[in-house]
C-alpha cells in the first residue's frame, strides 16, 4: 500500500510537470510548422491563418493548454498504468505463493488482511484505488493527440487595446 501511495505522489508531481512540458511543446511545434517549415521550403513566412496572433496572445498572457486531470490521464496511459499493473501483479503473486502456495480462497483472504483489517476490505480498497486511476485514464482519453484542445483566447486587455487603436 505504501508503494501505491508513493507512486501516486510521483504521478501528481509528474502531471504538474507534464502540463508545463505541453505548454512549451505547443509553442515549439507552432514555430516549427508555421515559421521554420515554410522558410525551409522557400515559401517565406505565411501569417494568413493567424498562427502568429495566437502565439503572441500566448506569450502575452500565458496559460496552460491542458488540465491537471488530462495531464494525469496522459501520464497514466503512457507510464504509470504499467507501474500500477506491475505493483498489483507483484502483490497478488506475493499473496499467492509466500510463504507457501495458497490452498484456498479463505487462506488468500487471510493473507491479504492487514492487522485487524479483514482481507476482503483490503482487496476492495485496492480495487477502488486502482479503479480510480483507470477511470481517469479512460475519461481523459482522446482519439487524436490534442483533439478538442481549446486555442488560447486573447485576454480582454488586448481586445480593448485593439478596439482603441482601430
Amino acid at each position: 500500500m505504501l508503494v501505491g501511495l508513493l507512486v501516486t505522489t510521483f504521478l501528481f508531481i509528474e502531471a504538474r510537470r507534464y502540463r508545463f512540458f505541453d505548454f512549451w511543446r505547443m509553442r515549439a511545434h507552432i514555430l516549427e510548422v508555421q515559421f521554420f517549415g515554410p522558410i525551409l521550403r522557400g515559401e517565406g513566412v505565411q501569417v494568413e491563418n493567424g498562427w502568429n496572433e495566437i502565439l503572441y496572445q500566448d506569450y502575452r498572457a500565458p496559460n496552460l493548454h491542458i488540465t491537471y486531470v488530462e495531464a494525469m490521464g496522459r501520464r497514466l496511459r503512457n507510464n504509470y498504468s504499467w507501474i500500477f499493473v506491475i505493483q498489483v501483479t507483484a502483490y497478488v503473486g506475493k499473496l499467492l505463493i509466500h510463504p507457501a502456495p495458497v490452498a484456498s480462497v479463505q487462506e488468500f483472504l487471510m493473507r491479504a488482511a492487514i492487522g485487524p483489517i479483514p482481507g476482503q476490505f483490503v482487496l476492495l480498497a485496492g480495487l477502488a484505488f486502482h479503479a480510480t486511476w483507470i477511470a481517469i485514464a479512460i475519461a481523459t482519453y482522446r482519439s487524436r493527440r490534442g483533439a478538442g484542445r481549446a486555442r488560447p483566447q486573447p485576454p480582454k486587455r488586448d481586445q480593448l487595446l485593439e478596439l482603441a487603436r482601430g
